[in-house]
């Protein structure tokens, strides 16, 4: 009841939420993206996930910290109603930072899986007529969880491959904070705002990112082409590489 990034199952989204399928996807293409694997929605029964099932869990969460001299993991959220082309849940599910030891990696995957029922999260879903016949039900909504190689973010940003705000595509638009990028996603600071003029890739923002511009740009055009659309990006620089 495990999916790696690596598994050709990884990409249905009908198993793992289009968070996931959309990370295996980009990781079996050769994209820089942190190694992880996927506990599909099918896995959990009655809101949790059987005691049977967190051996396995368990000894693959050890398995991915081995793979990078015990690096921490994160845990996130994959719904099926994530993240669509008319919605963005971006802060309303849980994401768990930092993960390391047993009991951690177990809180963690509750917290996450648990917190599709929070109020902020019901709210936005019937704004934007999210709801699936299960939620209007009352019925647990289809969640999958996934737990990623933590990445020691220098910076972290997000980047619109499409205006946001006029949907020109003569420039990306992106903004970025120093350190982790939770606190931007999550709304908790605004950050420094840069575009990327299209077609040079010209960069205009603050200095700390010049260095990886051109190959944000390069990654973000890619990625548009790939995924057949305008994209929202998450991003991320530790020790001087580009992470998606």
């Amino acid at each position: 009841m495990i999916y790696y990034f690596s598994d050709p199952g990884a990409v249905q989204a009908t198993a793992v939420g289009g968070k996931a399928a959309t990370l295996a996807q980009l990781y079996q293409a050769g994209y820089p993206v942190p190694p992880g694997f996927v506990v599909p929605a099918a896995a959990f029964k009655d809101g949790r996930l059987p005691e049977a099932q967190w051996p396995n869990v368990l000894a693959q969460a050890a398995t991915l910290r081995q793979r990078d001299g015990r690096s921490r993991l994160a845990v996130r959220s994959s719904a099926l109603s994530e993240d669509s082309a008319y919605a963005s849940y971006a802060g309303e599910y849980e994401t768990v930072l930092n993960v390391a030891s047993g009991a951690e990696i177990r809180q963690a995957v509750e917290a996450v899986y648990q917190s599709q029922f929070q109020p902020r999260v019901q709210t936005y879903s019937e704004a934007v007529g999210g709801r699936s016949a299960q939620e209007a039900a009352g019925r647990p909504s289809e969640i999958a969880v996934i737990v990623q190689q933590m990445v020691p973010a220098e910076l972290a940003g997000v980047l619109f491959t499409a205006d946001p705000v006029t949907g020109s595509y003569s420039h990306m638009v992106g903004n970025f904070v120093r350190g982790l990028g939770e606190q931007l996603v999550s709304g908790e600071a605004d950050g420094e705002a840069f575009t990327l003029e299209r077609p040079s890739g010209r960069y205009d923002g603050p200095p700390e990112l010049r260095p990886y511009a051109r190959s944000l740009y390069k990654f973000a055009t890619r990625l548009a082409d790939t995924l057949h659309g305008p994209q929202d990006i998450e991003w991320a620089v530790a020790a001087g590489k580009l992470w998606l």
